[in-house]
């Protein structure tokens, strides 16, 4: 169903989920590298599979806003401290809880080289960046991928209100 909706048209809602981002503090800086995720999206033709080239750039800058996010909201939050917090943001929103579900324990569950994962994905940050995992090239990893960028573009989205909002109270309460 998700590959269906998103490659319609030339992907074009993938181009329309990626623009909604451009006003995004955290995503600004990262819009060319989106924009260039899109067209070698949409110039595969079914010659290679784009998720082979397009997930490890997403996942680093997926990787980049949650890091970058994370040091704005308190540097000194420990793992199951951002595991929590984001899980937190996403009450009563069922999309929105499956996305932090698949952000926090599937992409970024714990990994260890030559380990099986606890959750057996092959949609797992550590085990694609650093190579271990080579079969990693799937279309709905990608999609998945876009879909976590939109929930960071949720969660940071409240995190820019607060900022504009009260510019000497902590970032989020």
């Amino acid at each position: 169903m998700f590959i269906n909706y998103f490659s319609t048209g030339n992907f074009r809602n993938f181009e329309k989920l990626v623009g909604k981002w451009k006003t995004n503090d955290f995503f600004k800086p990262r819009m060319k590298i989106f924009k260039d995720c899109l067209f070698a999206i949409r110039n595969a033709h079914g010659k290679y599979n784009y998720a082979n080239v397009v997930l490890p750039t997403l996942i680093s800058q997926i990787d980049g806003i949650r890091i970058t996010f994370i040091n704005r909201i308190g540097p000194s939050f420990g793992k199951n401290d951002w595991r929590n917090w984001f899980q937190d943001q996403t009450p009563i929103q069922r999309l929105l809880e499956i996305a932090c579900d698949i952000f926090t324990n599937i992409l970024f569950q714990n990994a260890l080289p030559g380990k099986p994962l606890q959750s057996p994905f092959w949609f797992n940050r550590h085990k694609i960046m650093h190579g271990e995992f080579f079969r990693y090239g799937r279309i709905e990893y990608a999609i998945r991928a876009f879909l976590i960028l939109d929930f960071l573009a949720i969660i940071t989205a409240k995190d820019n209100k607060v900022q504009s909002n009260s510019s000497n109270s902590p970032p989020i309460q």
